[in-house]
């Protein structure tokens, strides 16, 4: 996990680089508005920092599995590609956990991901059991397609397949039941 490491450690130094250099008392304020406070860059930056960190830092592997679900949590899409990155750790506990998060994305990255781990073919077939389910939940058209095409692919495994046309008809009956 070095390179991850070495990426963290670059978001560091590009969040400190495009800092402002003026002092924070002769900065301008905005007025906060009432229903939210004003997001920091930097705290979201350093949060960000802190997930990556604690995701890659040899842990017990509940600790590693946890921070990796929490940087779904921040919602910040820079996580993406180190979560995609989890997904070929050899521990699968933590390739679940990193597939979990990518799917509460929803964000053309997420999907592009989830896409390439259900047509894998060194990918276990719970991963991509597990990724079809995290495509139904992005909703579109692309998502639609990937699963379709793995339903009507012979070359894929039963468990998948199945699964794949599961997914479809969860996608058909979904609209139907929305108010």
């Amino acid at each position: 996990m070095r390179p991850l490491l070495a990426a963290a450690l670059l978001l560091t130094a590009a969040a400190h680089a495009q800092a402002p250099s003026t002092p924070a008392a002769t900065a301008p304020k905005a007025a906060p508005k009432a229903d939210k406070a004003p997001a920091d860059p930097r705290a979201q930056d350093d949060s960000l920092l802190k997930g990556l960190l604690w995701a890659a830092e040899p842990a017990p592997e509940e600790i590693r599995a946890l921070a990796i679900e929490d940087l779904a949590l921040l919602g910040d899409t820079r996580a993406l590609d180190p979560l995609a990155a989890f997904i070929w750790d050899p521990n699968p506990r933590i390739q679940q956990a990193a597939l979990r998060a990518v799917a509460l994305f929803q964000h053309r990255r997420a999907e592009e991901i989830l896409g390439n781990v259900v047509r894998h073919p060194r990918l276990p077939d719970t991963l991509k059991i597990q990724a079809l389910s995290g495509l139904l939940y992005q909703r579109t058209a692309t998502a639609r397609r990937v699963v379709q095409d793995v339903a009507a692919d012979s070359r894929v495994g039963y468990a998948v397949q199945n699964a794949a046309r599961s997914v479809a008809s969860q996608w058909d009956a979904a609209p139907a039941a929305a108010p």
